[in-house]
């Protein structure tokens, strides 16, 4: 997964399209920060995440943010840098081992970014160690039924089949997610969905988009010999979307979690 990041880390989040963007503050704004508070922005991508924090903490605040890529780091840096955001720090580190003291952070927050780890417990454990008593922990993570849904099912049929059965992942069920954190020592969880709408100007534009996101894994995984013919099957989905609202529109639901360190 890393090497997968390290490949989009040039244009990450930087074809002008408000996916990440607008996911991001959602996030920060469930998080319920306060001013003078020091966050974590686990994963931090290319700083959307940490622009938000920033604002709401004040001058008085601290938001460090880290992600395993090293060109996304750097251009999170830019972005503060641009932003003369004094009150950021960004540094390569790893989601599951975050280089962080312990009990030295009143929240973290990671945007899309925990379903991707394989080792959710050990993520779980060191945060609730990193965090103060009652600090917050917030996180968003897809929920399934949505516009996006057809088009995951449309690649999947040019894709190899999983070579066992499929278990539910912890992210896929309020209950789930419910468990995996009161298992690991947090409390008071709140769990919201919301559906986000993200426009493209065109297909290529979504392609463009795509290649540029974790999304390329979708697109490595198929045979080079059908692509195109994926592609085409994409457009016509698509085009789909276009001529029902007149604009290419999708709906996308995302949750977001939010609960308390012991």
């Amino acid at each position: 997964m890393q090497s997968l990041f390290d490949e989009v880390s040039a244009t990450y989040d930087s074809t002008g399209i408000d996916f990440f963007g607008q996911i991001a503050r959602t996030l920060i704004a469930h998080a319920r920060l306060r001013e003078g508070t020091t966050v974590l922005d686990v994963g931090c991508g290319a700083g959307a995440g940490l622009i938000a924090a920033s604002e709401v903490v004040g001058s008085r605040g601290r938001v460090v943010g880290i992600d395993l890529a090293r060109g996304t780091v750097e251009r999170a840096r830019r972005a503060v840098r641009e932003l003369a955001l004094e009150n950021v720090q960004v540094q390569v580190g790893d989601a599951e081992a975050p280089p962080i003291e312990p009990r030295s952070v009143d929240a973290i927050a990671s945007s899309l970014v925990l379903f991707f780890l394989p080792n959710i417990d050990v993520a779980l454990d060191a945060y609730a160690q990193a965090l103060v008593a009652e600090g917050t922990l917030a996180f968003s993570t897809f929920v399934g039924e949505d516009d996006w849904t057809p088009l995951d099912r449309l690649l999947a049929t040019f894709t190899p089949p999983p070579t066992s059965a499929q278990d539910e992942a912890w992210y896929e069920s309020p209950t789930g997610i419910r468990a995996i954190l009161q298992a690991r020592r947090f409390h008071k969880v709140s769990i919201e969905d919301v559906i986000h709408h993200v426009e493209f100007p065109d297909h290529t534009s979504f392609h463009d988009w795509s290649w540029s996101t974790g999304w390329r894994a979708s697109w490595q995984a198929i045979p080079l010999e059908h692509r195109e013919t994926a592609k085409a099957a994409v457009d016509e989905y698509l085009r789909s979307i276009r001529e029902q609202r007149g604009r290419l529109r999708l709906a996308t639901a995302v949750r977001y979690t939010r609960a308390q360190a012991t």
